[in-house]
């Protein structure tokens, strides 16, 4: 599973406000932040992928 990070306080409290045709604008429960740009994090431990 990814984990969403805020670009600006490196939260993980984001949330998806808005999507569809337009795409999707993201919000920051943490600072505030609104946009598109989020920071996307794997959680796959030590860098090993699992078959």
């Amino acid at each position: 599973m990814n984990r969403l990070h805020c670009p600006v306080c490196n939260a993980t409290e984001v949330f998806e406000a808005t999507g569809g045709c337009t795409g999707r604008l993201y919000r920051c429960k943490r600072c505030g932040y609104r946009g598109a740009l989020v920071i996307e994090y794997d959680d796959e431990r030590n860098g090993h992928q699992s078959d």
